[in-house]
């Protein structure tokens, strides 16, 4: 393990955890840095047995409100499965109004990814890679402005397909769609969606109302994750029961 690694990896503010390979719960709990790991490890398996045959992926993670850590997720899955499982990734930071992720990887493009397709330009003028590593880093928009003109032009297909071909695994992280409809617009485009839900808090009409959404827009739901759950019964005890 490297420090480069341990520094990044260091810099999440949460410890998921994973229990099955449909259904997947996080939790916050204070756990060994191994643990974490293994979880997301966990997770990368779970998504590889659900999309069989596909080779470089295109994964998005969407929340159903703000507040459920979804870009938490995304970014400690990304850090695995760079690191760990040696993929080339890109971690697409879809949030055009409160982007985060170029605050844990220090760097800065004059664009957004968002501006590149527009304007038909190469990839390059809108990711960066962290440090001398397999992860890259998409920032979004610099700019809050809605551009619903990207979501169908043939400047966004060729860009999809750039991402195809030069990252193993790309994971988007996008806005709730309570928030913004960009992640509604992406969902028909990616080989699978994982739905971020924060347990015990969010209604469940509620998660259903998105999953019918996501469906509807020609989404594939790879998968539930359930965030922040609260454990009633002491960890040790619960850990016995599994």
């Amino acid at each position: 393990m490297t420090k480069i690694y341990e520094a990044l990896i260091h810099a999440s503010r949460q410890r998921p955890e994973v229990h099955s390979e449909i259904a997947v719960t996080f939790a916050h709990r204070p756990t060994p840095f191994s643990g974490m790991e293994e979880e997301m490890l966990k997770l990368y398996q779970a998504i590889e047995a659900r999309l069989p045959g596909v080779e470089r992926k295109i994964i998005q993670f969407i929340g159903s409100r703000l507040g459920e850590g979804t870009s938490t997720i995304a970014r400690e899955f990304s850090l695995v499965s760079a690191f760990r499982i040696r993929k080339n990734v890109l971690l697409l930071d879809a949030d055009r109004f409160n982007p985060c992720h170029h605050l844990f990887f220090p760097h800065s493009r004059n664009q957004g990814w968002q501006e590149s397709v527009s304007r038909g330009q190469d990839i390059d003028s809108a990711i960066y890679r962290v440090e001398d590593t397999n992860l890259y880093i998409g920032q979004s928009s610099n700019t809050s402005t809605f551009t619903p003109e990207i979501f169908n032009s043939q400047s966004l297909e060729t860009f999809w397909e750039t991402l195809r071909h030069r990252f193993d695994l790309t994971v988007i992280d996008s806005t709730p769609l309570t928030k913004s409809p960009d992640a509604l617009a992406i969902v028909p485009r990616v080989d699978g969606v994982v739905l971020v839900v924060e347990a015990e808090k969010t209604r469940w009409t509620v998660v259903e109302s998105v999953k019918e959404q996501i469906t509807k827009m020609g989404g594939n739901i790879i998968g539930i994750a359930f965030n922040k759950r609260r454990y009633h019964i002491p960890q040790f005890i619960y850990k016995r029961l599994k």
